[in-house]
């Protein structure tokens, strides 16, 4: 069985998702009693060093390493709850940046969302092409797990 995490992307920007091991892991000892009940609660906004400037033009994404820690996630500077909806087996995650909380005349480098479970730990990154995030800047995020697997 192997999950896949996309991203609905309207303008066609360039990213790369990935879902971790932890996101395995945990979902399975969630499923037989070990520890909490595994729950997707919030994203963490900023940058990481796998998303590079390509000397040509535009931002070149490395491959998402399976084993990507909170250490990894460079200038953090916004933090979202995760706003979950399941249709069959297809997770929907939606996830807005707080906008209205980010400081009056900041400007932040954003390039890599990590997302988090209830025990605090990264299940799933997302990279994109750098952008600049600001106070009223709207940026919007809507991506899809699918577990595979038999259907009903």
């Amino acid at each position: 069985m192997s999950d896949s995490i996309n991203l609905s992307s309207p303008d066609g920007g360039k990213y790369k998702a990935k879902l971790l091991d932890y996101y395995y892991t945990r979902r399975a000892e969630s499923a037989i009693g070990i520890g909490s009940r595994f729950k997707l609660t919030k994203a963490y906004w900023g940058r990481s060093d796998l998303v590079t400037k390509n000397p040509g033009s535009g931002w070149d994404i490395a491959e998402i390493p399976a084993d990507f820690t909170n250490e990894k996630l460079i200038g953090k500077f916004a933090e979202s709850e995760l706003i979950c909806t399941l249709q069959g087996a297809t997770i929907t995650v939606s996830i807005v940046l707080p906008e209205a909380a980010l400081p009056e005349n900041d400007v932040f480098d954003f390039n890599t969302l990590a997302l988090i479970d209830d025990q605090g730990s990264v299940f799933a990154v997302l990279c994109a092409q750098q952008d600049s995030l600001y106070k009223g800047k709207r940026y919007n995020i809507l991506l899809t797990i699918e577990q595979k697997g038999n259907s009903r």
